[in-house]
């Protein structure tokens, strides 16, 4: 029917699902500016797992920074791995939920007999205090509210800097005319990164999560990988539980395009990914015939897109290429998609 010769060599390198494949840990910018705020949330977390000195750091030390970006690169990197894909670009998945270490916001209480606390009261961050001043302005923060209620008042400051707010706060206590300070999240429940180490093993673990989520989600799809120390990765399989939500749509940022400073629109988009019954296709073209074709070369199914979506009813689970041959035969897409 199409050009299968062009499978032959394609699927030889797909049998091992869980091969070491070789990468680079060069942090692209692109990545370094999209996931700055998501690392420094991972590396919090380990300072104050290991309840380093450094809990009292208002900035992220670099150090326990590095090896997460090393081994983010490295899976970024790979282009071979569909669910790298879905990670970065389809659903473009950040630290958003609740266990989020990353807070923007302080609630702080003020007595209102100081004078100074008025200038807050008025949504002005000067105090007039040099220390508190330098603080407050060093780490960027303003006056996003201030609220009086039955004889109480507080202010909330926020910053958009990525720091360790907690040593903010416990600063801020030791002024007078301050009666507390406390963080403050307006995170909902939402997608996750995980990151763990182990000798010179990296795991990583990319989270999408929905239902219900403002209350806490409740479904979950994920994606697991294994960083080694020369920088290849190995792809360790996808989790997912679902109680009858639908999937989420894709975010399709597409950060490596702009790495790639590829101008051209992306032609197709294939999900979830991996899938069960069914997967999605998002094109710039209508009449499109495809093929699914199994790590063997051998064409297990053929058919022309209904409504974007083609059946994996019957289809065995297993590693496939996808064939995407619009009408006119110029734009061939190859796609490895995994059934589950």
């Amino acid at each position: 029917m199409k050009k299968l010769i062009t499978f032959s060599l394609l699927v030889i390198g797909l049998i091992n699902l869980n091969a070491q494949i070789p990468s680079s840990c060069i942090i692209p910018s692109e990545l370094k500016s999209s996931y700055d705020k998501d690392v420094k949330h991972l590396a919090l977390q380990r300072i104050i797992s290991q309840d380093s000195p450094y809990m009292d750091s208002i900035d992220i030390p670099f150090s326990y920074q590095d090896t997460i970006w090393s081994g983010l690169a490295a899976i970024f990197n790979v282009s071979s791995i569909p669910e790298r894909d879905s990670a970065f670009d389809i659903y473009c998945i950040h630290e958003e939920s609740t266990n989020n270490t990353i807070y923007n916001y302080i609630e702080v209480g003020v007595d209102l007999s100081y004078d100074w606390t008025h200038n807050w009261q008025n949504y002005n961050i000067v105090t007039g205090i040099p220390s508190l001043d330098t603080l407050l302005l060093t780490y960027g923060f303003s006056v996003y509210d201030f609220t009086s209620v039955l004889g109480y008042h507080y202010a909330i400051l926020s910053t958009d800097q990525t720091i360790n707010i907690q040593p903010v706060c416990d600063s801020i206590k030791t002024y007078s005319g301050v009666t507390y300070s406390i963080k403050v999240s307006y995170t909902f429940d939402g997608n996750t990164i995980s990151y763990n180490k182990t000798g010179d093993e990296r795991t990583y673990q990319f989270e999408i999560a929905w239902g219900d989520c403002p209350s806490g989600c409740i479904c979950y799809h994920t994606y697991n990988f294994k960083v080694y120390d020369n920088c290849s990765v190995e792809y360790l399989g996808t989790s997912h539980y679902n109680i009858g939500y639908p999937f989420p749509l894709p975010v399709n940022c597409n950060i490596t395009t702009k790495v790639e400073n590829n101008n051209f629109p992306v032609q197709f988009k294939a999900y979830p990914n991996p899938a069960q019954g069914f997967i999605n296709i998002d094109a710039n073209y209508n009449n499109i015939e495809f093929e699914i074709i199994n790590i063997f070369g051998q064409i297990i199914k053929t058919g022309t897109l209904s409504n974007h979506i083609i059946s994996l009813e019957n289809i065995d689970k297993g590693l496939y290429i996808l064939a995407l041959y619009p009408e006119n035969d110029n734009a061939i897409e190859f796609i490895k998609i995994i059934k589950q």
